[in-house]
């Protein structure tokens, strides 16, 4: 069940939906694991990723593009969570990603992208959808846009519009304590 913050401000992080404990813990059919769980994307250094390979951890999943405002005022924050949490090594409870789409609009090639990401500084995974496959399954609309995806692999929430570092914090804590 995919809920968001209407207002993009945080207020509503996306915190769940109804009742997302009760659901996920009696089967509940709106609890269905997130979509693309098992495609096979690869980021900007060329690694192979599925959301399925962090089953058991919590999964930060930013949709953005490079001419996106917004987005770009988000990277630094992501950029910051992501050394923390990598820093923890196998032993991190969450893990950050990014998602971008080649070619799509306005955006440039995986390898503008990527160019993009090492002048930024950005050094989190970047998935490069090229298909879009995993942003229409996702129903991408709004950049930039946040998917939480809890420890079982389920969407635990959405927010869409520009974070600060402190809503960031807020959503994935409130994903951990799911």
């Amino acid at each position: 069940e995919r809920t968001g913050a209407e207002d993009g401000d945080g207020a509503d992080s996306g915190s769940g939906g109804t009742d997302s404990d009760e659901d996920a813990e009696d089967g509940d059919a709106s609890a269905i694991p997130a979509p693309g769980y098992d495609m096979e994307l690869t980021d900007q250094f060329g690694e192979v990723h599925t959301l399925s390979e962090y089953k058991g951890k919590v999964i930060f999943l930013n949709f953005w593009a490079t001419w996106c405002g917004p987005c770009r005022a988000e990277l630094p924050d992501i950029q910051k969570l992501y050394e923390e949490y990598s820093a923890q090594g196998d032993a991190a409870e969450v893990v950050i990603l990014g998602a971008a789409a080649p070619g799509m609009g306005q955006e440039g090639s995986a390898e503008e992208i990527a160019q993009f990401l090492e002048e930024n500084g950005c050094t989190y995974p970047v998935l490069m959808d090229t298909g879009y496959d995993m942003f229409n399954w996702y129903g991408i609309t709004a950049f930039p846009t946040t998917f939480m995806i809890d420890k079982e692999g389920f969407i635990y929430g959405y927010v869409p519009g520009q974070m600060t570092e402190e809503i960031m914090r807020s959503i994935i804590q409130q994903t951990l304590e799911g």
